[in-house]
């Protein structure tokens, strides 16, 4: 169950319930969930669409055919409190901050997932200003803490790219907050999405593998991966990443530039999350996105380059299983960062790219 504690907004950057001045994605607006409740055709016009080769928008039909899944929280009274939420889990004192949005009683909004870099919290999601939209746009977020290993090493998530004993179990963590999420808010089962920034986006990537029947879609940003057992259904995946990152290589020219073990200490925990990112540092993230692509069953022989002002190339991968997607939008002299500028908004690309793309029927778990 949640154990909301008012006034987490003001933790994670957000002025208020009311705060005005962040870009509206109107494809998350609250207005047009309640209207495809009521079995309406909509249209609705996209802030950027998928693929469009100059940032122009287009009209995106929705129909009775494509609509909500309510989880077991439609059922009954929506609590409209956000706050930090505390569970236990594999043994663990977990929390993550929940933002909720005014929501009507019965009503199925979408729920967007975020997570941090490595080192981080979820303070960092007033870089991407989503805690401030879920608000505006009335979408539920959540942004989960990273734990740590018994104190000894900075917050993470684990990727599960190596047999860690040491790490934690995010992905029974992440399967653990929906559950509750789902539980208590009336959430639209089909509309559950994910984003992260470095180590988060690598995780992204990960759930994409082992939860792709609860997860519609992925934006990693300055972190990608491939599971080496990803088996999974076709998961649309729209990934950003600098050029001049120092930190993740981005083209295969990169690989081995950066000397990471230095970043961990000696303990035991630290060298086990050493080898967890030595499995992702070893590929660029170029390549990582081309074996998305391939995962997907997209085109790989003629992918759609567009160019978006004088720093944004974006490469989609097209015709791809499923209609999973899969997009690369690569940051010209960009570094270790989050896009947040009138060029590439990667915050507002992710919910755009999201809208398009809603859990097939055919994989929704349950």
């Amino acid at each position: 169950m949640l154990v909301g504690l008012p006034g987490a907004t003001e933790v994670i950057g957000v002025p208020s319930a009311n705060a005005k001045g962040a870009l509206m994605v109107p494809a998350f607006a609250r207005t047009a969930w309640a209207a495809r409740i009521a079995g309406l055709c909509l249209c609705l016009v996209l802030a950027v669409v998928t693929g469009a080769c100059s940032g122009e928008t287009k009209d995106t039909a929705v129909t009775a055919d494509a609509g909500p899944s309510p989880s077991s929280g439609c059922d009954g009274s929506t609590p409209s409190h956000s706050g930090t939420v505390s569970l236990r889990h594999d043994g663990m004192d977990r929390s993550y901050e929940l933002v909720v949005p005014d929501m009507r009683p019965g009503v199925p909004v979408p729920l967007v997932l975020g997570f941090h870099g490595y080192t981080g919290s979820p303070q960092e999601a007033a870089l991407s200003g989503l805690a401030l939209r879920a608000l505006q746009d009335g979408f539920v977020a959540v942004l989960p803490y990273g734990s740590d290993v018994d104190g000894s090493t900075p917050r993470y998530f684990n990727i599960e790219t190596s047999d860690e004993p040491l790490l934690a179990d995010d992905i029974g963590f992440t399967q653990a907050i929906l559950d509750d999420v789902e539980a208590d808010l009336c959430i639209d089962r089909t509309r559950i999405y994910a984003m992260g920034m470095s180590n988060g986006g690598m995780f992204v990537s990960t759930l994409a593998c082992a939860l792709g029947e609860r997860i519609a879609a992925v934006a990693p940003v300055a972190g990608v991966h491939v599971a080496s057992d990803c088996a999974g259904r076709p998961v649309p995946i729209i990934a950003t990443h600098g050029t001049s990152d120092v930190q993740i290589p981005f083209a295969e020219s990169d690989v081995g530039r950066f000397e990471v073990s230095g970043l961990f200490e000696q303990s035991a925990g630290a060298q086990a999350q050493r080898r967890m990112f030595e499995q992702v540092y070893g590929t660029s993230a170029t390549s990582w996105v081309e074996s998305w692509a391939r995962h997907n069953g997209c085109n790989l022989d003629s992918p759609e380059v567009a160019t978006v002002g004088s720093a944004v190339e974006r490469t989609a991968y097209v015709d791809c299983d499923d209609g999973a997607d899969v997009m690369l939008q690569t940051v010209v002299g960009g570094g270790h960062d989050w896009p947040t500028s009138p060029t590439l908004d990667a915050t507002a690309r992710a919910l755009a790219f999201f809208q398009d793309h809603p859990l097939p029927r055919n994989a929704l778990e349950g």
